[in-house]
């Protein structure tokens, strides 16, 4: 079994291993959890400099720190 992260909004995140492979755009991106789903695996991310958050499965996030 793999263990969950829980994210909360304002959490400070990067692109996982899995999310830069899936999503190699997005490799060196860090940003500010602004949305968590509580009826799916989507976390909406809003990254550093960027005008509109994105939508991505829990998986392809890690948290800072």
């Amino acid at each position: 079994m793999v263990a969950q992260t829980t994210f909360v909004v304002g959490t400070r995140v990067k692109i996982s291993q899995l999310g830069a492979l899936q999503c190699p755009d997005l490799a060196n991106k860090t940003g500010t959890v602004v949305e968590v789903s509580l009826r799916t695996t989507g976390i909406t991310v809003l990254f550093d400099g960027g005008a509109r958050p994105t939508c991505l499965h829990q998986d392809y996030l890690s948290p800072l720190g």
